[in-house]
């Protein structure tokens, strides 16, 4: 059955899917049905396959407005949200995953109507994630779920799969859970290469949710790692290609950063075993891409800093780690600054190893920032991208 829409809902769906090609097989996959005639969708709904669209509530939007707001239901498909509320309270879960989209479609460029719930410190963070601290945010104040109630306007309703509302208005048959997943895997593709290209790792584990598993760590570091590339010129080793004309042309940079620092919380809020196990990570990384690496290790203050050239050997199993006073993150930064300014001091990425607990510099740096945290760390960061250590 063609479902027949007012020309700006049309409009709206085109629009879209010029402007964001990466959604574009999304949008023309999950089925888009009226729902002017039920008593229940006065705005938009979702089961998780269909998107129900009132006509009478777009015609209170603008264009804009109306392409975040379907957007938004897309997402929440694409995402796997109703799928993955499974035994989680429903107001709580429907609060996290509407801050899990809008923070991704802010990220992809969407203009976001004045109203609905953002919240930029989540950012990084799976609808899990969001979901724990919502949930721990309400229980020290109850209130609080009451008062994010009554201050947005509901955009949406999320209807569980078995929702007798969503049943009544289905046109067609509604996939298995399995059938879900693999639509999911599917239309998400494009999305994750635009994610990658925008913002690395940043978004990985909410869209590996969606597809029904854990992103390893490892992984993520793995692309962040070599997400950072050497573009320059250099005459050694030369280009290769010409050197039986005895003509010696620069080779361009390998692949991979030339130099990174990591620097350790030695606070105590990682074990030794757990630093060990990440800095040989690092290592293994830093061997295949021929990269310098500036080790630091500071709780309030600096305690201890070691430089290793690419190839000189390291075992960290064995590594002694000094500390476990309080915690700052502001020596490290400002050892970088004072080195910069000092010296011929170029480094490709900063790579911290903390809970995230400490003071942070008023000012984000001019390089980029890797947080390695622990499951049960802060939440917030004030810059930087994020990879959580799941230790289960």
């Amino acid at each position: 059955m063609i479902e027949v829409f007012p020309k700006k809902i049309t409009k709206a769906r085109i629009q879209l899917m010029l402007a964001q090609p990466h959604l574009a097989s999304a949008i023309a996959r999950y089925p888009l049905i009226n729902a002017q005639a039920t008593d229940w969708c006065d705005t938009m709904a979702t089961d998780g396959y269909n998107i129900f669209v009132n006509p009478d509530f777009c015609d209170s939007l603008s264009i804009e407005e109306t392409i975040f707001v379907l957007a938004h239901e897309v997402m929440h498909c694409v995402l796997g949200h109703i799928d993955r509320r499974e035994q989680r309270e429903p107001t709580v879960w429907n609060h996290a995953i509407d801050y899990a989209t809008n923070l991704m479609l802010v990220e992809l460029g969407f203009k976001m109507p004045k109203v609905g719930l953002i919240n930029h410190s989540y950012r990084g963070m799976t609808s899990e994630d969001i979901y724990e601290e919502l949930i721990k945010k309400y229980k020290k104040n109850p209130q609080a779920k009451d008062r994010v109630n009554s201050s947005i306007k509901s955009w949406d309703l999320h209807l569980a799969p078995d929702d007798i509302r969503g049943l009544s208005a289905r046109a067609d048959e509604f996939p298995s859970l399995e059938e879900r997943k693999r639509l999911r895997i599917s239309t998400s593709k494009d999305l994750v290469g635009k994610l990658q290209s925008m913002a690395p790792g940043l978004f990985d584990s909410e869209i590996n949710q969606a597809k029904g598993g854990d992103v390893p760590w490892r992984a993520l570091l793995a692309r962040f790692f070599t997400g950072l590339r050497q573009d320059d010129y250099r005459m050694f080793p030369p280009n290769k290609k010409h050197l039986w004309r005895e003509i010696y042309l620069p080779s361009i940079g390998t692949p991979g950063p030339s130099h990174i620092v990591v620097a350790v919380d030695t606070s105590g809020s990682m074990s030794d075993d757990e630093l060990a196990i990440i800095l040989k990570e690092i290592d293994k990384l830093r061997s295949i891409t021929n990269c310098r690496l500036t080790l630091i290790q500071c709780d309030a203050d600096i305690q201890k800093i070691d430089d290793f050239e690419a190839t000189d050997q390291t075992n960290f199993k064995r590594y002694k780690f000094l500390g476990r006073g309080g915690t700052a993150f502001i020596p490290v930064f400002d050892y970088i600054r004072k080195k910069q300014a000092e010296s011929f001091f170029q480094l490709d990425c900063l790579i911290y190893l903390t809970d995230g607990f400490g003071s942070f510099p008023k000012k984000p740096s001019t390089y980029p920032v890797l947080w390695i945290m622990t499951e049960y760390s802060h939440p917030n960061v004030p810059f930087g991208e994020i990879i959580r250590l799941n230790t289960k």
